[in-house]
């Protein structure tokens, strides 16, 4: 274990020696780094100056075997001089797991300054704000050794932007989450939040191969973080979601491989990956009701067309058709000419999406929608073609988001082979 302490010096080395014992007899097995910002003798400052008592607190130091490092502040009456070389103190010990600050000595500018440096600069580990006080003081001020006592407290800017990157998750909006822990350290526990924000985000895009490389990365901290009480619940959601994002990247990466065969090249899911199609049908309803939750109706309405698109899409691999690339010479003469007849077409369409795949699988007797799931069919569409990342201006509020959200969500039940709720709790996201 690394510690860090960085103490301010006053005119006494009494309170310096009193944290650098307490953190030894704490941390006796820790490799421990001392700094010691000590502000620069005013003209006709009287002795001891902060500079004898620094050079006097490195000497005894010495004599407890631990090598403290002084920083001169120039002008510790000038706030940013102080910050300056306190943020210079901090980054000295920023890699450690723990850095303790102890305020207590020199210019109440200097003090203000260390800890602000303290609270806003990127430590990797855990903070402790330490500062000795008392109620009995001698004629000079000082607190008499016999009365010292340590108060602690402990955040930093590292704390707060883990809050902050963890509340956004919560709500789904990592987009947000992903842009703001990209300032976070990369190692440690922050390290471990800003990897598990990346792969949320990145499996909200539906890039799966991207998110189970981290997740994979990221499994063995998990475990070590599934009882934590601020970071179990991502913890947890990391190790949850390995077994079926390597479950969808295989398929999706099938589907690519599928989607640009040759025209006539036999394709078929094996028994598997159609079972894996149920998780990338539920894991796209999923994602759209994370939209509405996120407030972005629209985004959601995209993304429960395209759920009842992929179980139309499955239901055609069923059969043996490529929705991307047919191979219309492998129908049924009778199937061809009735989609044909249906259509009212002479040439079949080169892709099969949403409305022409329903249509060969009713032709083919494979499934058939009910007058009412016809009417929910029409409304998804409709809302998705008017809105204005379509073909329209139209603006969805949460409600019809929600309503049509419902809607794709009974079509892709009746329209898949098997029931989805399932799937849906395997790739559900559950951060709270």
């Amino acid at each position: 274990m690394k510690v860090g302490l960085v103490v301010t010096v006053g005119t006494t080395s009494d309170p310096i020696l009193k944290a650098i014992r307490e953190v030894r007899s704490e941390y006796h097995q820790a490799s421990l780094t001392v700094v010691f910002l000590y502000g620069r003798p005013f003209p006709g400052q009287p002795s001891p100056t902060p500079f004898d008592v620094a050079y006097e607190a490195q000497q005894k130091a010495k004599e407890l075997q631990v090598d403290a490092q002084p920083m001169e502040v120039p002008d510790p009456e000038d706030i940013d001089e102080a910050l300056r070389v306190s943020r210079q103190a901090l980054q000295r010990v920023a890699g450690s797991d723990l850095v303790i600050v102890n305020f207590t000595g020199g210019t109440k500018v200097l003090s203000a300054a260390v800890v602000h440096a303290a609270l806003t600069e990127r430590l990797i580990g855990k903070l402790i704000l330490d500062y000795t006080g008392g109620a009995l003081r001698d004629a000079q001020g000082r607190v008499q050794r016999e009365a010292m006592r340590v108060k602690r407290d402990e955040q930093t800017w590292t704390h707060e932007v883990i809050d902050q990157v963890l509340e956004l998750l919560r709500r789904f909006a990592y987009r947000e989450a992903r842009f703001l822990a990209e300032s976070l350290p990369q190692q440690g526990q922050a390290g471990f939040v800003r990897q598990v924000a990346k792969a949320l985000c990145d499996w909200d895009e539906f890039w799966y191969d991207a998110a189970v490389r981290t997740l994979r990365a990221l499994y063995g901290q998990a475990e070590a973080l599934m009882e934590d009480a601020r970071l179990g619940p991502i913890a947890r959601q990391v190790r949850r979601m390995l077994e079926p994002g390597q479950k969808l990247m295989r398929l999706t990466e099938k589907l690519r491989d599928i989607s640009q065969s040759p025209q006539g090249r036999q394709v078929r899911l094996d028994q598997s990956e159609l079972d894996y199609f149920s998780l990338l049908i539920a894991d796209t309803l999923e994602n759209g009701d994370r939209r509405i939750r996120e407030g972005r109706p629209t985004d959601s309405v995209l993304r429960s067309y395209r759920a009842v698109e992929l179980a139309v899409q499955g239901r055609l691999l069923q059969e043996g058709v490529n929705p991307w690339q047919p191979d219309w010479r492998e129908l049924k003469e009778n199937i061809l000419t009735g989609y044909l007849s249906r259509l009212q077409v002479q040439t079949p369409p080169p892709q099969l999406a949403l409305r022409n795949g329903l249509t060969l699988l009713e032709v083919m007797g494979v499934c058939t929608l009910n007058s009412y799931l016809q009417r929910h069919l029409q409304d998804l569409q409709q809302g998705r073609n008017l809105s204005y990342l379509e073909h329209g201006f139209g603006r969805l509020d949460d409600g019809r988001a929600r309503q049509l959200w419902e809607y794709a969500l009974e079509l892709t039940q009746a329209l898949w082979s098997k029931s989805l709720e399932e799937a849906r709790r395997e790739v559900a996201h559950a951060l709270s």
